[in-house]
């Protein structure tokens, strides 16, 4: 009969755009698979370009009992700090061990943070609140926003922001720009002339007679500018010396459960010369938009709708964007759950194909002169095996040792009945990771004799790979020997396996590694196979 080869000897093209079609280099899908680590020894150094599982690793303790939807570094103190969606405010050691409950913050909630002049600010529904000096000794001050420090503003509008997968979009987003302002999103919800209005204020502090960094107000200014009437606030970057906010459709109530019609707009508003409305109006083609990023110059757009889809673009100036990756699968990322480092950005996610999984996409890589690529490079430790509302809820690459390459960290729900919380790290032992090829067809009946898949470390204890043949449309999944040391005891570095698997139209690959020690796989990986008589008349 006709035999046929299958090659595989690149995925730096990434995840394809569908399940049936894409470049030599692309593949359907993944979970927690990195071509930018290396292959994992420790004297490793140059990207790896192959299938390096990732290996994550929890560090959250008993005080983490709800989602976390900030990080937040500083240049003060070494600790990362974390604000929950509960109001709690935790902080981790630099090496990311030690827990400590900074404040319990009562009935409050985790509606916005950011470092800004020696203070943490936590936004919560209603008011504001500050820890620091961090340079000092710090401590949490609750209500600085409508207390004496910050010039008595009142209180911020409390509006009820959408909610995704269990996850409330937070509604008072915070962001410092260049201008050496803090500026906090905000919707009027009270009865008065801007009642249905997003607005945005800003914290502007500098140093007191005591010396102290950040400890007295410079003109905070509550209402800095207005956001058109229906239009709410939920994330805010910059552009050159311009202010810009991503906004959403909403009611002029505030309750924005359920998105009125209408597409998302980014406003762009010139900061220096601070006039009362924006000068720009960026209309997007989805409805909702949750997370702006400005990394390398370039301002980066999650946008998506309220069930699933989620676009990634790139603003090119005037009044335009450009889709650089989509994918059906997710929901659009709230605004502390994208981040970015050298030449790639990162946000969290869900998956349900190939499975179940709370995880990081990721787009590019370090090197600028490999192709943009898209990857589901992290994995978390939650298990998503029941759940239907498990998602990833904050990323932020950190620096947690003397200057190595700075690594994120995830934080994640389960979405289970009694649900679990975590924040995870890069780790020293493999967690689930998961790798599909394309579906490729055969179009006619056919058998695969041979898969030959080439490993990048022998063989060792902990070790778990389990190679599969999926067949017509995942119709049938034949799972072939598990790669672990005691079928393979000699400490092999390639595996040769004669599976005779038999099909009828097409068929796809997979790697899914369980174990606790990492096994890369290079390449190529090789399938071979045959087709067979035709026997439908």
């Amino acid at each position: 009969m006709p035999k046929f080869t299958i090659k595989i000897e690149s995925v730096l093209g990434g995840i394809a755009p569908n399940l049936y079609q894409g470049k030599v280099d692309q593949f359907a899908a993944s979970i927690g698979i990195d071509p930018d680590q290396t292959l994992g020894a420790s004297s490793d150094i140059k990207t790896s370009g192959v299938l390096v599982p990732y290996s994550p690793t929890d560090i959250s303790g008993a005080n983490l009992t709800d989602h976390v939807n900030w990080i937040v570094t500083n240049p003060k103190d070494e600790n990362v700090y974390v604000y929950c969606d509960n109001g709690r405010f935790i902080s981790y050691s630099s090496a990311l061990g030690a827990e400590t409950l900074v404040n319990s913050a009562g009935s409050t909630v985790g509606e916005g943070a950011a470092y800004y002049n020696n203070y943490i600010y936590l936004a919560t529904g209603t008011d504001i609140n500050e820890h620091g000096p961090l340079d000092g000794t710090p401590a949490v001050t609750t209500s600085v926003w409508t207390g004496a420090k910050l010039g008595t503003q009142t209180a911020l509008g409390n509006a009820t922001y959408p909610t995704q997968r269990g996850v409330r979009l937070p509604n008072h987003p915070m962001y410092v720009h260049m201008d050496n302002k803090l500026y906090v999103g905000d919707f009027e919800t009270a009865n008065n002339a801007r009642k249905g209005r997003g607005k945005v204020h800003w914290i502007r502090t500098t140093i007191s007679g005591a010396n102290v960094e950040g400890n007295l107000n410079d003109g905070t200014t509550q209402n800095a500018f207005l956001l058109p009437f229906g239009y709410a606030p939920t994330a805010i970057s910059s552009w050159g010396t311009d202010l810009v906010i991503a906004a959403i459709p909403m009611s002029s109530a505030g309750a924005g459960a359920t998105i009125v019609q209408g597409k998302a707009k980014l406003f762009f508003w010139d900061a220096i010369n601070a006039p009362t409305l924006p000068y720009r109006e960026v209309t997007l083609i989805d409805p909702v938009v949750t997370a702006l990023l400005n990394h390398n110059g370039q301002l980066y757009v999650w946008s998506g709708n309220m069930n699933n889809g989620v676009r990634v673009s790139l603003y090119e100036g005037g009044y335009r964007t450009k889709q650089i990756a989509f994918f059906e699968e997710g929901f659009s990322p709230p605004a502390g759950c994208v981040d970015g480092l050298g030449n790639r950005i990162a946000w969290g996610a869900f998956t349900t194909y190939p499975e179940n999984s709370m995880s990081v996409y990721a787009l590019g890589y370090k090197d600028a002169n490999l192709p943009i690529a898209l990857h589901n490079i992290a994995n978390t430790t939650g298990v998503t095996t029941v759940s239907t509302n498990a998602m990833v809820t904050a990323v932020k690459y950190v620096q947690h040792a003397s200057f190595i390459s700075p690594r994120f960290l995830v934080g994640w729900k389960d979405g289970a009945v009694t649900e679990n919380f975590g924040i995870d790290r890069f780790g020293t032992s493999a967690g689930t990771s998961v790798w599909r090829t394309l579906t490729y067809a055969v179009g006619k009946p056919f058998r695969i004799n041979k898969v030959t898949i080439p490993l990048g470390t022998a063989i060792a204890a902990n070790m778990t790979l389990i190679p599969s043949i999926r067949v017509d449309d995942d119709s049938t999944a034949t799972s072939l020997t598990t790669i672990n040391n005691t079928n393979y005891a000699v400490s092999e570095r390639r595996i040769t396996q004669y599976p005779r698997v038999y099909g009828n139209n097409n068929f796809n690959f997979q790697l899914r590694w369980t174990g606790t020690t990492i096994l890369p796989v290079t390449l190529p990986i090789v399938i071979e196979g045959e087709t067979l008589h035709d026997a439908t008349r």
